[in-house]
């Protein structure tokens, strides 16, 4: 009781709206808390190429789709579209087209 008479007022706001809003037991977080160990535990081992690093952000390895606030339908539109440029890159590349239109 002593920490939170002489916790400073601006302190006390931050905790409460911490707790009330943000909801530290939530599955957002909770999903958060486990895509950062995956994430941890994937960079840790070395087998990573350098340029594979950024495929293991927390939004790629949350695997529930719990972290981002989008509805399934833009979701679903997101996933098509990324399949759609992947599909065309390697069609170029298989073309023989570099990737600046050259």
């Amino acid at each position: 009781m002593d920490e939170l008479c002489t916790m400073p007022v601006l302190l006390f706001y931050y905790l409460l709206v911490f707790k009330e809003i943000v909801d530290p037991e939530s599955s957002q977080i909770e999903q958060i808390r486990h895509t950062e160990l995956l994430q941890a535990i994937w960079l840790s081992t070395g087998n990573i190429k350098k340029e594979d690093i950024p495929k293991f952000n927390i939004s790629e390895l949350d695997s529930l789709n719990i972290i981002s606030n989008k509805t399934l339908a833009e979701q679903h539109a997101e996933r098509e579209k990324k399949i759609a440029e992947k599909q065309k890159a390697n069609m170029l590349n298989w073309m023989g087209v570099k990737p600046n239109g050259k």
